[in-house]
């Protein structure tokens, strides 16, 4: 099944062989249909039976599997999450996180919560094993607090956060300690300007470079994309 969400809150699951594999120069086909300025924000193949938990924006968790998704038609819209889940006035699901079938490999992943604020915080992903119908808390969030990026790692990847203001940081999964609260607010991630947001939560793997070696790299980079015709 191709799993489709929107920014706009839509989801729906579309059989693999509604699409066929076209030649260069295809018109390709529709994958889903949008109204006004909603988009498509995430697509992943996953098996009917795959869990999925969805994060929502207020801190809360709920858990899906890939059949409980409306089965749609590449020109469908699919059905809104306030229609599949039991989401508040104004509660939005921020991440949507497809996971193994096999919930005894929970117990050795772990998982990176990112926050507006700056603030993250790292749990074990077998902490969200069992979640009742109505959702289970996730994180606690203080008023005017947002859930922004919910992401599977482990102690030898990276961190990356990104502001609306254009800033980020990065540095390493091994740096936030593993809490054993779902209730906890977390430590800091980055410090903010006033005014400014967290906005993105990214996991990179790890790579150790010399300061020189970066900067080559920079100036590589650079260099290619002057070369390339406007």
């Amino acid at each position: 099944m191709g799993v489709i969400v929107t920014h706009g809150g839509y989801v729906k699951r579309v059989p693999l062989s509604s699409y066929r594999a076209q030649r260069r120069g295809g018109k390709g086909r529709a994958a889903m249909s949008t109204r006004d300025e909603d988009f498509v924000s995430r697509l992943f193949i996953a098996d009917t039976h795959t869990p999925m938990l969805c994060f929502s924006s207020t801190g809360m968790v709920y858990k899906l599997k890939v059949y409980r998704l409306p089965l749609g038609t590449p020109q469908s819209r699919g059905k809104a999450w306030v229609n599949l889940l039991p989401l508040d006035e104004g509660e939005t699901i921020s991440t949507l996180m497809p996971l193994p079938e096999d919930e005894s490999s929970w117990d050795t992943m772990s998982v990176m919560f990112a926050v507006s604020t700056g603030d993250v915080r790292r749990n074990m992903l077998s902490d969200f094993t069992n979640v009742m119908a109505n959702g289970k808390i996730a994180m606690k969030l203080a008023p005017g607090e947002r859930l922004v990026g919910v992401e599977t790692c482990n102690a030898d990847q990276d961190v990356l956060l990104a502001t609306a203001g254009g800033k980020g940081i990065r540095f390493s999964v091994a740096d936030v300690r593993v809490f054993f609260s779902r209730t906890s607010t977390g430590v800091r991630g980055i410090k903010l300007a006033k005014g400014d947001a967290v906005i993105s939560l990214s996991i990179l793997r790890h790579v150790e470079a010399t300061p020189e070696e970066r900067i080559a790299y920079v100036q590589l980079a650079n260099a290619r994309r002057r070369a390339r015709p406007p």
